[in-house]
């Protein structure tokens, strides 16, 4: 009918052992309970998704030792199935699980690391330490490139990430490339320009992004410089190795012998054209908001 004095309402609460706001809203108190029953669900959940894997592969480890043991009177293969499991538990359920704050690095170097382990015991037992630290660079390669950028987008030079990132990939390639042709000089110089020559229009389209000017000028200015620097690549690795294998003659009139030569011009002439459509909005929109601006101050 009413609602009870306001000095009585903690006397209230106290006998009947409900809350205040259950009290005031006539026991319908529907959204804490909600809350309440989803989070038991996602404890539950959670729980689930920890315990599940762990014991599965508690069960495998056991089992692999015990057969390990009992077929060859000794460990040997076992190691390659310990560190796969611990591969497969950095990612599910992952160490995560055991810290409370920073769980992305966490994960990123928690199963980088497992990664690595695992390819070391493959190589020491298939006696291949040679590609084990190619392999390590390769897979750093690919972390780098996704996790470097969401890293450095909570700092403050979070506008210059993919600057960062596509020279650390560029780096990395190239001490991937260092350890591959380690005894031929004349490779690695070739390796090195390529490299760099490949990493260009990234690392120029990621600085050009960081400015601050309109967007379909970037986007203008990014797609015609990446289509003229990849357009002649085959013409700078032909000028590196002197051969002419890479080399895509150009005529329409003989498309048996020139067809990747002229599909090859034909994207080129195509993504030209792209990138002047963008660079004429570009400048379209700059004399628009040029014109706004000047008609603004003449008003005021």
């Amino acid at each position: 009918m009413s609602y009870p004095d306001i000095t009585l309402i903690s006397d209230i609460c106290r006998v009947l052992d409900i809350s205040e706001h259950e009290l005031i809203t006539a026991s319908t108190d529907t959204d804490a309970r909600k809350l309440k029953h989803e989070a038991q669900k996602f404890r539950m959940i959670r729980n689930a998704w920890f315990w599940v894997p762990t014991i599965s592969y508690a069960i495998a480890l056991l089992t692999c030792f015990i057969c390990n043991l009992a077929v060859n009177h000794t460990l040997s293969w076992f190691f390659i199935v310990l560190s796969a499991l611990i591969c497969a538990y950095s990612f599910i359920p992952t160490f995560t699980c055991f810290f409370a704050s920073k769980k992305l690095l966490t994960f990123s170097v928690s199963t980088y690391l497992s990664i690595c382990l695992l390819l070391f015991t493959c190589a020491v037992y298939t006696d291949g330490l040679s590609w084990f630290l190619t392999a390590c660079i390769g897979v750093l390669i690919g972390y780098e490139m996704i996790f470097v950028p969401i890293f450095l987008s909570r700092t403050k030079i979070s506008r210059y990430k993919f600057i960062i990132s596509f020279a650390a990939a560029c780096v990395l390639t190239i001490l991937l490339l260092l350890n591959i042709h380690i005894w031929n000089p004349f490779r690695v110089a070739s390796a090195i320009l390529i490299t760099c020559y490949a990493f260009l229009p990234a690392v120029v389209c990621t600085v050009i992004c960081a400015l601050r000017f309109d967007a379909f000028l970037k986007t203008g200015i990014c797609i015609a410089f990446s289509t003229v620097v990849y357009y002649f690549t085959n013409y700078v690795v032909d000028k590196l190795f002197g051969t002419n294998n890479s080399s895509y003659p150009v005529d329409f009139n003989d498309w048996q012998r020139c067809s990747n030569g002229n599909i090859h011009f034909i994207c080129f002439i195509s993504f030209l054209f792209i990138s002047v459509l963008f660079l004429g909005a570009g400048v379209f929109r700059l004399f628009k908001r040029t014109t706004d601006k000047s008609r603004f101050v003449e008003k005021y």
